[in-house]
Parts: C-alpha cells; sequence; structure tokens
C-alpha cells in the first residue's frame, strides 16, 4: 500500500483549519511550500535559523509541500542546539533583554514627581 501522497493530503486539508496541531508539528522542522510545478524545479532556500545565513538547493517536486526548513549543517535537533549555543557564547553576539508594554507608546504619560506618596502602604511589611 502507497502512501506517500497521505501526508500531503493531511496537511492540506489541516491547513483550511484555524489552528491545528499537524501543522505546528510539521512545520516546526520543516517547511509548507505551495506550488502548481509540474516538474521538478530546483531552488535556492535560505536556512531559516537564526544567525545561519547559508543557502542550500532544495528541489520542488509536484505534489509535495513539506519541505526542510534548516540548510544540511542544521537538520539535527543538536546540531541547531549547539549552533545557538556557539552563537550565544560569542562575545560580538547582540543581547537584549525581554521587555513588556503595558499600553501603547502614544497613550504613555510619565509618572507624577510624587507618585510613591500615591501608592497604598501595607502596615506588614518593614
Amino acid at each position: 500500500m502507497d502512501h506517500a501522497g497521505n501526508v500531503e493530503k493531511a496537511i492540506l486539508a489541516e491547513m483550511k483549519k484555524p489552528a491545528s496541531g499537524l501543522i505546528d508539528r510539521v512545520t516546526r522542522n520543516n517547511q509548507i511550500i505551495l506550488h502548481n510545478f509540474s516538474q521538478a524545479i530546483e531552488r535556492q532556500c535560505e536556512c531559516q535559523l537564526p544567525g545561519c545565513r547559508k543557502s542550500f538547493p532544495m528541489t520542488l517536486i509536484p505534489n509535495q509541500v513539506l519541505y526542510p526548513k534548516f540548510c544540511e549543517d542544521h537538520r539535527t535537533d543538536f546540531r541547531r542546539e549547539n549552533f545557538l549555543r556557539r552563537l550565544a557564547a560569542r562575545p560580538e553576539t547582540y543581547r537584549f533583554e525581554s521587555v513588556k508594554v503595558f499600553f501603547p507608546p502614544e497613550k504613555f504619560a510619565p509618572p507624577s514627581p510624587d507618585f510613591l506618596a500615591d501608592l497604598p502602604t501595607d502596615p506588614e511589611l518593614p
């Protein structure tokens, strides 16, 4: 029994749904490229791992929508994690802290100088 086209059929069916666990699982390590080519076409694709700038050849095959997301050097989970760990260890790597935005900047009003005095106090705190 041939199951080769069943994966593509299942992916296409799930893409019509607003939220799909199958699509989430599949696109973790792969990308979905919709095309209507009737012949195999060779294309260059960029590795989607942050920090990697390599491109790799990919053959778009008729009736296939699932393709690799990462270059040959980063196809396994270990290689991706190791690359990101080594990249983060480099001193020239730019880092930034997470920031929470509670309201849009245009509605921002700076606090009054005595805003601490306006806060309620808890008598049990030292």
